[in-house]
């Protein structure tokens, strides 16, 4: 089998989704890659034309996500050379972003096409402009592009354990929706820190609408005034930048905000402070990132899942909060068992070898439904 797939951007030194792709070769299937040079929010930081990341072989063709969504035209003949050249029996298209460039394909040869986003909720896959912030005209417009887009492709999947219920709701129009975990692989000769700073918690991600940074505003005063912590770093950015800037207004040093790193450094910025925070309602990366990195992780919002005390804290009210943070601190046992239950989630879940996996059995039953390219 061959596997073409369509990120928006994919650079394996910031986007962990990329070590999903190289265990497929060992189950026979080739993939190339085509991307932008640049990972979109992961980092302001050009990737090279072409990477072969161990096996995959990664083209950078377009300049950015902007060239790539809004204009793939303008590299037809580029594309279409790799297109003939590869001949592959799949497109994995991953984002609603790349959909326009599988239309393109699919103009010269019609390619059964999986589409994976990371999480079928209404109100993620739609901007906020789209429904005016009321959700239940967002929930209704969020189901219409869902049924329209099924109408595209030949498959759906979802990235969000929080979708497993309704699977059979995703399925429409006769295309079947599946679950695969998020990948979340740590990179080879990542260094975890010898030690943990007891003054520090963390947040590494976009400052983007469904991470809710906003909730920030009102949080970091309780934490920072009624518990042990001293300082929060922040690494990412985004649309939510006024509230980091808020922040620091407030608190100074206190508040430790870094625009982008490698992902490399940032797990093991993570491995050093005490534990783990974000107000997302969702999860993927960050919250895989903790797991594996043993960080306990207080996710008060996320529907990732999560069982608490176990693989979260999940405090429902600030004084739930406060005491969840304050135990974590005052009960070597309670932390032990935070790190271990988050250990067993990243071996049994979310490593690159389970993730491709899953990935392997979706493309086979896409393939069973059409084992082959019909040329137009």
């Amino acid at each position: 089998m061959k596997v073409l797939a369509l990120y928006p951007g994919l650079n394996p030194k910031f986007d962990e989704v990329a070590y999903a792709l190289p265990p497929l070769l060992k189950h026979g299937v080739s993939v190339r890659v085509i991307t932008s040079r640049i990972s979109a929010l992961k980092s302001t930081e050009e990737g090279s034309d072409f990477d072969n990341f161990m096996g995959v072989q990664i083209f950078r063709l377009f300049r950015d996500l902007k060239q790539m969504s809004h204009a793939p035209e303008l590299l037809h003949d580029e594309v279409m050379k790799l297109l003939e050249e590869f001949n592959p029996d799949l497109l994995l298209v991953n984002s609603f972003h790349c959909l326009p460039l599988m239309r393109m394909l699919q103009k010269r040869r019609r390619i059964p096409a999986v589409l994976r986003v990371e999480s079928a909720d209404p109100l993620i896959i739609l901007q906020r402009r789209y429904y005016l912030g009321w959700p239940a005209l967002g929930r209704l417009v969020g189901r219409m592009k869902w049924w329209r887009i099924a109408g595209e492709v030949d498959a759906l999947m979802t990235n969000d354990p929080a979708d497993l219920p309704d699977l059979g709701r995703f399925s429409v129009r006769q295309k079947q929706a599946y679950y695969s975990a998020h990948c979340a692989q740590r990179p080879d000769g990542l260094q975890l820190a010898a030690a943990r700073d007891k003054s520090e918690m963390i947040y590494i991600g976009s400052l983007i609408r469904h991470k809710n940074c906003q909730a920030w505003l009102k949080t970091v005063p309780l934490i920072f005034d009624h518990t042990p912590v001293e300082r929060f770093t922040i690494i990412g950015r985004g649309a939510y930048q006024h509230v980091v800037d808020d922040l620091k207004k407030r608190y100074g040093d206190r508040i430790n905000h870094i625009a982008g790193v490698s992902r490399q450094e940032a797990l093991e910025r993570m491995s050093g402070a005490y534990f783990s925070y974000t107000e997302s309602t969702s999860g993927w990366g960050f919250l895989c990132d903790s797991w594996s990195t043993n960080t306990p992780l207080l996710c008060p919002q996320s529907t990732f899942s999560i069982v608490p005390g176990w693989t979260g804290m999940m405090p429902r009210s600030p004084d739930q909060l406060i005491a969840n943070i304050r135990r974590l601190y005052a009960d070597p046992d309670y932390y032990q068992g935070m790190q271990e239950g988050g250990r067993i989630r990243y071996v049994s879940e979310h490593t690159a070898e389970i993730v491709s996996q899953q990935y392997m059995q979706i493309f086979r039953e896409v393939g069973m439904v059409n084992p082959t390219p019909l040329n137009k």
